[in-house]
């Protein structure tokens, strides 16, 4: 048994929607890897538990797992909001979100979240938790955007925030596809390690999750 498969079978079950969820990604789409999935589902959904979030803020829905996984553990009365720049993503997810047991929790947006929240800057404000997993070359514009925006002692958490290992390894040459993205992360962790009105930490959890304080 591999760690991974490990970890998943001493952790708490996969809720069945979910787990349809995943299937349905892996079956029909071409980027199966980019869903959160069953572990960092879980965590995600423990650290609504442990934050008691009013207002969520995700940045890249892709199939909604994440955003499901965190609606799961939401109070009454607590929304979610996703944003999804891929309009066609829609055709699959919106389906999915809105048959989920925590649809009314929930809102999807279509469309460039930096961009709206640009220019609805009385939006979205005393944000309590933000979730950024979208465009990696954008990152450090999406912290800049949305940190004057969660109250004080709420929390950004960040996906991907690792690469892979390679922000760590500086003889790695990625595809040229892949070097804006990868120097996006590099970009942010630096702004964040210096930016003193947050505490941080990186966990090794799947491709790496930064968990960011304000405070």
């Amino acid at each position: 048994m591999s760690i991974s498969d490990y970890i998943e079978a001493h952790s708490e079950l996969e809720h069945p929607y979910l787990h349809a969820l995943w299937r349905a990604t892996h079956l029909h789409l071409n980027y199966p890897r980019m869903a959160s999935g069953h572990v960092q589902g879980q965590v995600l959904r423990m650290l609504v538990q442990m934050m008691w979030p009013r207002l969520v803020l995700e940045i890249g829905t892709y199939t909604g797992y994440s955003a499901l996984a965190m609606a799961s553990a939401l109070e009454p009365g607590a929304m979610l909001h996703t944003f999804e720049i891929n309009d066609e993503q829609e055709v699959f997810t919106r389906p999915w979100i809105e048959g989920s047991p925590w649809a009314d929790r929930v809102t999807l947006h279509i469309g460039d979240a930096l961009s709206w929240l640009t220019s609805h800057p009385a939006s979205f404000n005393d944000i309590d938790l933000v979730f950024i997993d979208a465009d990696k070359r954008h990152y450090p514009d999406y912290y800049r955007t949305v940190l004057p925006r969660v109250r004080p002692g709420g929390y950004i958490l960040a996906d991907n925030t690792l690469w892979d290992g390679h922000v760590a390894d500086d003889t790695y040459i990625p595809t040229a596809g892949k070097q804006a993205q990868l120097q996006g992360i590099r970009d942010f962790n630096d702004l964040v390690a210096a930016d003193t009105a947050v505490e941080k930490v990186i966990l090794p959890l799947r491709d790496g999750l930064t968990i960011i304080r304000k405070k």
